[in-house]
């Protein structure tokens, strides 16, 4: 997530990228491995009876979705996670939602997880095309509808890049198997350090002169220095949840993501614009609740909320004005207005649920 940060300053300065330099990376020491155990086993694990599946997505392409399910559900939530993240990164939400009687599922967007990645450089945004990313959450969701075991609503939810693609997939027309959308803070459009036209163009510029998958400037492959100290001003308040997404990349190589792209950076900014013109969207008839955070500096708050009261006749914006960015990083009483905004959204949606 702290890379998604770091995007709002790397689009403004794309165009001063020239050959992409070699990343700098070095090899993870037993001690480092050790010490990333040690901090995962007091982390909050994924919910009891958690297991993935794949599944086909695209030729030749796949998804991968996770799956728990408690004792008599309420209802079943699909959650998308953010840039870089994935559901071992958001367990602490998924498992509370497991505790409050929600069948849990999750979908690793193209390019992140366990799903389909880049054959040039795994670790990169797997393409600037946000109806990919839309496609999957569709296909993922339809997945889940065939195999799910609650008879309750459907809601499909979505972090950040997450919450993006959820909201794409609702104005391509896909996700239809669901009965509600929860997007947290999603990124319709990141907080650009310069004029959006200008962004566009500089961005642009490097993709029309044939470098649409190199890393923004200043990005690389994951890199095991990068977050050592706890200087996460732009993500959440509990240090000790700050490392957690270091720590599973160190001990699992798969799950490693690196910088963006600049067709992916590119790509974002484009998909929200047209979000914003939908006219799906305007005709979308089932309940949504949209979170943004009044701390937030990665995207900006005004688009998403202009998206769910300007557009979407039964969005409703639910903002946190304590909270940063990164939820699941944030404290207690904050997370607990996020679930509290999910059981609201499931009355909204089904009040015998």
């Amino acid at each position: 997530m702290k890379r998604f940060a770091s995007l709002t300053a790397l689009l403004a300065i794309a165009a001063c990228g020239g050959a992409e330099a070699p990343y700098q990376t070095r090899e993870i020491t037993d001690e480092e491995r050790a010490e990333a155990r040690a901090y995962l086993e007091d982390q909050t694990p994924l919910p009891e009876g958690w297991s993935f599946d794949i599944i086909p997505y695209a030729e030749d392409g796949f998804l991968r979705v996770g799956l728990a399910t408690p004792e008599n559900p309420r209802a079943t939530v699909m959650f998308v996670p953010g840039y870089t993240s994935s559901p071992e990164l958001a367990s602490d939400f998924l498992s509370r939602w497991y505790e409050l009687g929600f069948e849990v599922a999750s979908l690793d967007l193209p390019g992140q997880g366990g799903s389909m990645r880049r054959s040039d450089d795994y670790q990169k945004t797997y393409t600037g095309d946000f109806s990919f990313y839309g496609g999957a959450v569709d296909q993922a969701t339809e997945h889940l509808a065939n195999v799910r075991q609650s008879d309750g609503p459907l809601i499909v939810a979505g972090d950040s890049f997450g919450g993006h693609a959820v909201l794409r997939a609702a104005s391509d027309g896909g996700a239809e198997e669901a009965d509600g959308l929860f997007p947290l803070v999603p990124a319709v459009e990141p907080n650009l350090a310069g004029p959006k036209w200008l962004v566009k163009f500089l961005v642009g510029d490097q993709i029309r002169s044939g470098h649409a998958t190199r890393y923004l400037s200043g990005g690389g492959q994951w890199n095991p220095d990068a977050h050592k100290e706890y200087e996460w001003e732009n993500c959440g308040n509990r240090p000790e949840r700050n490392l957690k997404n270091t720590a599973l990349q160190t001990l699992n190589p798969e799950l490693r993501v690196g910088g963006a792209t600049n067709e992916w950076g590119l790509g974002m900014v484009v998909s929200g614009e047209k979000m914003l013109r939908s006219r799906k969207l305007r005709d979308y008839s089932k309940p949504v609740a949209l979170l943004t955070a009044g701390k937030d500096t990665i995207v900006r708050n005004g688009p998403a909320e202009k998206l769910c009261t300007g557009t979407m006749a039964t969005c409703q914006v639910v903002r946190l004005e304590e909270a940063t960015h990164c939820l699941y990083l944030e404290d207690q009483p904050t997370q607990d207005k996020v679930h509290d905004a999910l059981l609201a959204l499931l009355k909204r949606i089904d009040p015998e649920a």
